[in-house]
């Protein structure tokens, strides 16, 4: 049983951990970790190994436990794991403060770090940063697009403050503050010469005859498709290729015959520009709706003024009156 020491009810060895542990065991921790030998990471610190060895027995002395296997190559423990994701959390929390500093210090606001799916970069993002330029100058922005996946990865180690993603079960798990911000659903799109590109009316069974881009295994956008397909009595067609590639992609759909998904606004901005037509199929089984995601439930000023821009925009970038082919020609 661990007992209580002096300072607010921390145990021992909590107190022993937080008066002991420098950002500079993280790093030597994170390094030891990837590289997967004392003599790599001496190497890549540009420190001596005896030295490396010095930092982890302090490391393993304060936690009271080993971290790595001894072998060929050091393997992380279990216990190893939280540590190591706490080292990275830290080493960025560390850094974003130093960022953060020097914005200030230039006379800006703040800092906010800004994940977003293609789904809000086509639309919203646009929107926010000119909201936040005029209302809301000196907020030091930093954007960064990816796949759900991806984004909340960046999330929990701390690299991105604040995401515009879909709001799955994992957000809805995580206990994070979110809001709602639009519903989105996929389209299919293909090339402008595509053979179902002109069609008035396309069925599933159309769309399985052709090849697909498909979405990444075992990710909610490739379930909802399987359960698209499986609704209608198919299995999911020949992929071209696996792909989450957006520039990639656009080449293959206006080179070849191949199929996919875009989000609706995104496809919206595709047919908009002339670049890709947008079939009239919607997914039977689609996705969770997209909002914000953030740490604090009390966020600073900056990080406020990019929520309060997101809330005001959400209507840009909302699904309101869709349509996958032009108006008919007056006259």
């Amino acid at each position: 049983m661990e007992t209580e020491s002096g300072s607010a009810g921390l145990s021992e060895a909590q107190s022993r951990w937080i008066r002991r542990m420098r950002l500079r065991h993280f790093e030597v921790l994170l390094t030891i970790a990837r590289q997967g030998s004392l003599t790599g990471a001496a190497q890549a610190l540009g420190i001596t190994q005896p030295a490396v060895s010095q930092w982890l027995a302090d490391i393993e002395s304060a936690l009271g436990d080993k971290l790595f296997e001894r072998g060929q190559r050091l393997r992380p423990r279990p216990v190893a794991v939280p540590v190591l994701a706490y080292a990275e959390r830290a080493l960025n929390d560390a850094r974003r403060a130093m960022a953060e500093v020097n914005v200030v210090r230039a006379g800006g606001r703040g800092l906010v770090r800004i994940g977003a799916m293609q789904v809000a970069a086509a639309s919203l993002l646009p929107a926010m940063v000119l909201h936040l330029r005029e209302l809301a100058p000196g907020v030091d922005l930093t954007l960064v697009e990816d796949i759900a996946t991806g984004l909340w990865g960046r999330f929990e180690r701390n690299e991105l403050d604040v995401l515009i993603t879909r709001l799955d079960a994992r957000i809805v798990r995580s206990g994070y503050p979110h809001r709602t911000l639009f519903t989105d659903r996929h389209r299919v799109v293909c090339g402008l010469h595509h053979p179902l590109a002109q069609r008035k009316r396309v069925t599933w069974r159309d769309a399985a005859r052709y090849p697909w881009l498909l979405p990444m295994r075992d990710t909610p956008l490739h379930e909802a498709l399987i359960a698209t397909f499986a609704a209608a009595g198919l299995t999911l067609p020949t992929p071209l290729v696996t792909s989450v590639a957006p520039t990639a992609n656009v080449a293959l759909w206006r080179t070849t015959d191949a199929l996919g998904l875009q989000s609706s606004a995104v496809a919206t901005l595709s047919a908009a520009q002339n670049t890709l037509a947008v079939l009239p199929l919607t997914l039977t089984h689609d996705m969770g709706d997209v909002g914000l995601v953030w740490r604090e439930s009390d966020p600073p000023a900056a990080l406020q003024a990019v929520i309060d821009a997101a809330l005001v925009h959400r209507t840009v970038a909302g699904e309101s009156h869709f349509s996958t082919r032009p108006p008919p020609s007056m006259g």
